[in-house]
């Protein structure tokens, strides 16, 4: 019987079929992976049209400027425009929950983005703010502050919108 004898050319090109058959599965996971990323991020943004459009609908608002979104007990649209001569406002529109209505809030009548910051800055000399952003909790608008304290914490302070009263923290070690 006669055995083949090894070779240094046929060792070569398994080597350079593997290496072929490695970058193909490399690159449809990096395809795969980037679909993934368009569609989650398409889902995550889909409603803002239509919450745009309830919140100028049922609210004073005239306008929409910016739409956010909040994730507390339920998913809230939160769309802040300009409403008749110029009145500045915030509509937290829920997502899943269509039976709850729509909770409006006037600036006018709430402790402004910079009002909170001031305060804020205030109060936690060492800190590093992350952002500040609405929130809204049990029907009641928020901000939420989020930021690193000086032990390296990620920490959620939570305000009333309304007059700037603390709420809640929530502390988490990194």
């Amino acid at each position: 019987m006669k055995t083949q004898q090894f070779s240094p050319s046929t060792e070569r090109s398994r080597l350079k079929y593997l290496f072929w058959g490695i970058g193909i599965c490399l690159l449809l996971l990096f395809f795969l992976f980037f679909y993934l990323y368009i569609q989650i991020i398409q889902d995550k943004t889909s409603t803002y049209e239509d919450s745009k459009q309830v919140a100028m609908s049922e609210t004073p608002l005239n306008t929409a400027d910016t739409v956010t979104r909040y994730h507390g007990a339920s998913r809230y649209d939160i769309v802040a425009g300009e409403g008749a001569e110029g009145a500045k406002g915030i509509a937290f529109v829920p997502v899943n929950n269509k039976d709850k209505g729509i909770i409006y809030q006037t600036v006018s009548k709430a402790t402004t983005k910079k009002e909170m910051l001031s305060s804020w800055q205030s109060s936690c000399n060492e800190c590093d703010l992350l952002s500040i952003q609405p929130a809204i909790d049990k029907d009641k608008p928020l901000w939420e502050i989020t930021y690193l304290d000086h032990q390296n914490r990620y920490v959620l302070d939570y305000y009333r919108m309304r007059n700037g009263e603390f709420y809640e923290q929530l502390r988490f070690k990194q």
